[in-house]
């Protein structure tokens, strides 16, 4: 595989202090890379860039920063515009452990806000530090969920419908989806590339917390390991050419196969603005 020269190129791990997250930032830290990693834990993320560093980074730094309200969205990608003015890469992993319906202080379903609208937002905010980089690679870590799981548009914080763990996690996959498809189809002008990188079950801290429902630890327990689930992303942000991978998922996490996503285009378009409303009722306009 021919790869781009990282060395000395910028990249942003969101959810990057531990699990998949973390081994992506080491292996793209190993390439020479300057490396940001956002967190909300200081201790995690400050070994976590130390770690990166260690292996070859040009620099690791570490962000604290709350991405499950839309303020705090916005602090984060200010923040990371001051680190550098152009972005190679951005890879979005994180998640928390819950049980039962959490709401945040937007009063948004917590799964929604930190596992679709953080990184909906993210990418939307950080759109022209990505294409100044003149190659910018966003890759969202998901699951191959069946779009059987898609939200109801209409119910996305479970007013309506009865809450379940996996209806709002899968959900959250599925609207990642969406999104993906539409902002390639907004931004095809531009030179960044979007992709979903699916993964199996993974030996990561957040799946060992007891936090998670038992069958989510259980499936953790007996995962694979980070740096295994983290190849197709590695491979994304560091190949010679994404072209394959823009707008498309690789479902398969054993094999880098992209399939170009084709959703219903009117509930992507629908989700764009739906998003843009959740974000200026926050004060926050987003590109």
């Amino acid at each position: 595989m021919a790869e781009r020269s990282l060395r000395d190129s910028n990249f942003v791990f969101f959810g990057g202090s531990a699990g998949i997250g973390r081994a992506a930032a080491v292996a793209i830290g190993q390439r020479g890379a300057n490396v940001l990693i956002v967190g909300r834990g200081r201790e995690a993320g400050e070994a976590a860039a130390a770690a990166v560093k260690a292996a070859g980074a040009a620099s690791a730094e570490f962000l604290s920063g709350d991405l499950s309200t839309v303020g705090g969205i916005a602090t984060v990608a200010a923040e990371v515009g001051k680190w550098k003015p152009a972005l190679h890469g951005v890879m979005h992993t994180a998640m928390a452990a819950f049980q039962g319906k959490q709401m945040t202080s937007d009063g948004l379903e917590f799964a929604f806000a930190l596992q679709y609208l953080a990184r909906a937002a993210l990418n939307r905010l950080l759109i022209d530090p990505l294409a100044a980089s003149g190659d910018g690679r966003i890759v969202h870590i998901a699951g191959n969920v069946p779009t059987l799981f898609m939200p109801d548009l209409d119910d996305l914080q479970f007013e309506q419908r009865k809450w379940s763990f996996f209806k709002s996690v899968l959900g959250t996959h599925l609207l990642g989806f969406l999104h993906i498809q539409e902002a390639t189809r907004r931004w095809a002008e531009r030179p960044v590339t979007l992709t979903a990188v699916c993964v199996n079950s993974t030996k990561t801290k957040a799946m060992a917390d007891p936090g998670m429902p038992l069958i989510m630890r259980l499936m953790g327990r007996f995962g694979t390991t980070p740096e295994l689930s983290a190849r197709n992303a590695v491979r994304v942000l560091s190949e010679a050419s994404a072209k394959d991978a823009a707008g498309a998922v690789l479902r398969n996490p054993k094999r880098y196969a992209p399939e170009t996503l084709a959703l219903d285009g009117q509930k992507a378009a629908r989700l764009w603005e739906i998003t843009n409303s959740i974000a200026a009722k926050h004060g926050v306009v987003l590109p």
